[in-house]
């Protein structure tokens, strides 16, 4: 039972680390395209409709919504949905973003991936810990067990 549960716990992690990896791929090919910098301001917040694939279904979610000029291009797009981070974009924020030359309305947050990368981490440190707590109940008898004969 043990060894089922740390190979379980393994796969989770090997199955989490790549995830992460790319995703790390993603943003830096992302960053490497978007190279010019234009500050914003969070004009509003707005609805961004998302189709969720498991209940077929939509949803909506808040997010700031960024307004900046590129070249004479006015352009408004939305943020992150992540509630916190819309919490923390309160209306007449600045926030330094960096566009695509090739495409204005393809930019970047530093700031953005910043907050959402320290939330995404406090929620998979918790994961883990929960799994290890729970991995340690469940074992804790087996041990016991094998101490005591």
């Amino acid at each position: 039972m043990v060894i089922i549960m740390l190979f379980l716990a393994l796969i989770f992690l090997i199955f989490v680390f790549i995830f992460l990896i790319f995703e790390m791929i993603k943003e830096k090919k992302r960053k490497q395209r978007c190279t010019e910098s234009v500050f914003a301001e969070v004009v509003s917040h707005t609805d961004v409709r998302s189709y969720d694939n498991d209940d077929h279904s939509y949803y909506t979610k808040r997010a700031p919504l960024y307004e900046y000029s590129y070249k004479g291009e006015l352009c408004r797009l939305a943020g992150s949905t992540d509630g916190k981070w819309v919490k923390k974009m309160k209306v007449g924020s600045q926030v330094e973003l960096f566009v695509d030359p090739d495409n204005p309305k393809s930019f970047v947050c530093p700031e953005e991936i910043r907050f959402v990368r320290i939330h995404g981490i406090k929620i998979a440190c918790t994961v883990i810990g929960v799994l290890l707590l729970i991995f340690l109940i469940l074992a804790l008898p087996v041990m016991i067990v094998n101490i005591i004969y």
